[in-house]
């Protein structure tokens, strides 16, 4: 029978697995996005009708350059480490 301890390292183990592949997808996303702007170009947004309360200057492009600058990993490479380290040595 597993103890708690057992309930509660295997239930992170497989929650961390889970999460390391939610982190892919998120900076693959954003990296996406920062493609797209790339690719589209900012002149493209110059004639686009943006509707109340939402502005290219203000909204859009610190957004943008938000996700631009997102390190390698979504989390502190501490994090990241740790995460790394408790899947590893478990599985």
């Amino acid at each position: 029978m597993a103890t708690k301890g057992d309930y509660l390292v295997n239930q992170t183990v497989n929650d961390c697995n889970q999460l390391l592949v939610q982190l892919e997808q998120a900076k693959t996303t954003a990296q996406r996005v920062v493609e797209r702007m790339l690719g589209v170009g900012y002149l493209a947004l110059l004639d686009y009708v943006w509707p109340d309360g939402y502005t290219l200057n203000d909204d859009f492009v610190p957004l943008y350059n938000a996700l631009a600058a997102l390190p390698g990993s979504v989390v502190e490479d501490d994090t990241r480490d740790a995460i790394y380290k408790l899947v590893a040595t478990f599985q």
